[in-house]
């Protein structure tokens, strides 16, 4: 709305509404994606923790080729156990951030559906303002008409 001059006199007042409205918009904007960022760091710690607990897996199967010695094997499984437990917190921290993300984006839209709605109603007042202009000027119009032509009579 800001390449086009708002004229109807509410329409000016509303003005401040709708830089307020996109204010608020482009905050929720800001706050959604701090979210996703956020899960998607904790997302990528997640796949990291797992990535880790597979190579301890794989030492316990035998996959690097030598024999764990008893205390290396209760290590290695009580720092699995660990792992684990961090996968879970992990996976308990991703579900509460999905659904920050969600309730961000929920206050992201009804900011931008009430910012679509603002700049609906400015053009609708702008348009009425046109249309009560130009009624306006065709009624300045007929009446100078019909003054010449009055005066064409008269002057007769």
């Amino acid at each position: 709305m800001e390449a086009s001059v708002a004229r109807h006199p509410r329409a000016i007042r509303l003005q401040t509404v709708v830089k307020l409205a996109e204010r608020d918009e482009r905050q929720a904007l800001a706050n959604l994606g701090q979210a996703q960022q956020k899960l998607q760091a904790e997302q990528e710690q997640k796949q990291q923790l797992s990535d880790y607990a597979n190579d301890y897996q794989q030492q316990l199967s035998g996959g690097h080729g030598g024999q764990l010695s008893a205390a290396q094997l209760h290590t290695t499984v009580g720092f699995l156990r660990q792992i684990e437990q961090a996968l879970k917190q992990q996976q308990e921290q991703i579900v509460l951030l999905q659904k920050q993300v969600e309730h961000e984006r929920g206050i992201w839209q009804q900011c931008q559906a009430k910012l679509k709605a603002l700049h609906h109603l400015l053009d609708k007042l702008d348009q009425e303002y046109d249309e009560q202009q130009q009624r306006l000027e065709q009624h300045q119009a007929d009446e100078w008409s019909n003054r010449a032509a009055f005066d064409r009579l008269k002057s007769r």
